[in-house]
């Protein structure tokens, strides 16, 4: 008998505990967040903030891309200020705002894929149905691990000061198979980032393996938030824009 559907994502999830508990913490930076066209709190999920634009419909859809905090902060300040842009795109954007920022858990990850997620993908104009993950230094970590378990269940990563290690891989010996490579993985590392030599063995290794990474130093800077400068955000959105050519 195959074990339910909260039992197979939890054992998909329980190494996040493990693969985030290194990354450092990041700071709170005291800028304002931006208003959320939907704000919810699911008796099983996270409470969450939804962006998404008055043009998206249900004929005409707007595809999620799910933000995942890293350690010390849950990055509000950081990812929502782009939401205007997403949406000029067609991508709805899903945050979740915490008060007490540890990382993240296999439980913490279950309410979201199980709780949260289900809801907001019955809200009119949200196509939840891969969606894309967008993750930040531990919140990168918990990208790769959903993606490296069930890869079938997501469009797209994109990894900020990650590191290309995980607990059914490591920058020379990633997950493979078909759709593990149908999943494209752009990645911002910086260049004076401790994981940076691993993006650089990786970025040769992976896509040896057949894997679709494109990994992208940035000159000068170190562990932090990179998607604030014109250059990688002008690749974060050519990459987008390439998705929505995508079926």
């Amino acid at each position: 008998m195959k074990p339910s559907r909260p039992t197979r994502y939890l054992a998909w999830v329980l190494a996040l505990a493990t693969a985030c508990v290194a990354t450092p913490p990041v700071p709170r930076t005291p800028v304002e967040a931006a208003t959320p066209t939907r704000t919810g709190a699911p008796t099983n999920g996270l409470p969450y903030r939804l962006f998404v634009s008055g043009e998206a419909t249900p004929e005409h859809p707007h595809r999620l891309i799910i933000w995942l905090h890293p350690t010390g902060t849950d990055g509000l300040t950081l990812v929502e200020p782009l939401a205007g842009a997403f949406a000029d795109q067609g991508f709805a954007l899903l945050t979740f705002p915490r008060e007490q920022v540890e990382g993240w858990s296999g439980a913490e990850a279950n309410r979201m894929m199980l709780g949260t997620l289900p809801e907001v993908a019955r809200v009119p104009g949200v196509d939840a149905e891969r969606p894309i993950l967008l993750g930040f230094s531990a919140g990168a970590q918990m990208a790769l691990e959903l993606w490296a378990a069930r890869p079938e269940s997501f469009r797209a990563l994109v990894l900020v000061a990650g590191a290309p290690r995980l607990s059914r891989g490591d920058e020379r010996t990633p997950p493979v198979s078909v759709v593990h490579a149908r999943v494209p993985i752009l990645s911002f590392i910086g260049e004076m980032d401790g994981s940076a030599p691993l993006w650089r063995t990786a970025h040769e290794a992976w896509r040896a393996a057949g894997l679709r990474l494109d990994s992208r130093k940035v000159p000068g800077q170190g562990h932090t938030w990179l998607l604030s400068r014109p250059h990688e955000q002008r690749a974060l959105f050519q990459f987008l824009a390439e998705l929505s050519l995508a079926p």
